[in-house]
């Protein structure tokens, strides 16, 4: 199905990816599509949304666990997953990076999510087989 952004989701079975893929007199170029990170804007943790959030909720730009909202927020930035001065935002956040990186070493190398958290987040595991 095509959007504005001229791309085609297609599912592929098996493990091999053709580079390019022909539809009638279309050749399209073929690359593997990895999703970005949920991110819940509730809670700001990772791997759910704000509608299946158990978390309490948090500030966007302080991470106090209160209700004020951030358009109100006159704390300093503050980010509780690396304990650093910058907000939660997909944008700024080394978590962030982190579990886009694991969900690429999951899609590329058809691992589990928590086998490629383990990949990344333990690499002295794999030298102790």
């Amino acid at each position: 199905m095509r959007n504005s952004s001229n791309m085609v989701l297609l599912t592929f079975f098996g493990s091999t990816l053709s580079d390019r893929v022909h539809i009638g007199p279309i050749n399209l170029r073929v690359r593997r599509f990895v999703p970005h990170p949920p991110q819940c804007f509730s809670c700001y943790g990772y791997g759910h949304g704000k509608s299946s959030s158990k978390e309490a909720s948090r500030c966007g730009n302080c991470s106090a666990l209160d209700s004020h909202s951030e358009e109100h927020c006159n704390t300093a930035d503050y980010c509780f997953h690396y304990r650093e001065a910058h907000q939660v935002r997909p944008t700024q956040c080394q978590r962030y990076r982190l579990e886009q990186d694991i969900l690429q070493v999951a899609n590329y190398q058809f691992f589990s999510l928590g086998s490629a958290r383990r990949e990344l987040l333990c690499p002295l595991y794999r030298l102790s087989l």
